[in-house]
């Protein structure tokens, strides 16, 4: 699988998704957004594809968190795109790699969980 980054919730019409696109770009990294209509497919799928399969179901509830899923990235590629998005002052915190544990949550589960993660981490 060819490196991608897919983008919840940081869409072109945003500062904040014009300037992550730009380092994504400058890091050679494909970037795909993702939308409401995809949130009951699995993320292993949608790294694949990039489409909704039929008969995907919508989840009960649509998260509004900004979220960037990192797909097929080494540790060192990895590395370069946090340190360019710091150097751009762009933070996000919701983020998670591919594995091969999530591949088959769909992406609101996968959403929920990091941000249930993050916000455990936050009251340690």
């Amino acid at each position: 699988m060819r490196p991608k980054v897919l983008l919840y919730c940081l869409g072109i019409d945003s500062e904040k998704g014009r300037l992550l696109r730009g380092v994504l770009c400058e890091q050679k990294l494909l970037t795909l957004d993702v939308d409401e209509k995809q949130l009951g497919e699995k993320v292993g799928r949608l790294a694949a594809t990039n489409a909704a399969a039929e008969g995907a179901r919508a989840p009960e509830s649509i998260p509004r968190e900004e979220f960037m899923l990192l797909c097929g990235l080494g540790g060192r590629q990895l590395d370069r795109l946090l340190a360019a998005m710091r150097r751009a002052g762009v933070s996000v915190p919701y983020k998670a790699v591919l594995t091969d544990t999530n591949r088959e949550w769909t992406l609101c589960k996968l959403i929920e969980a990091v941000v249930h993660e993050h916000e455990m981490m936050k009251k340690q």
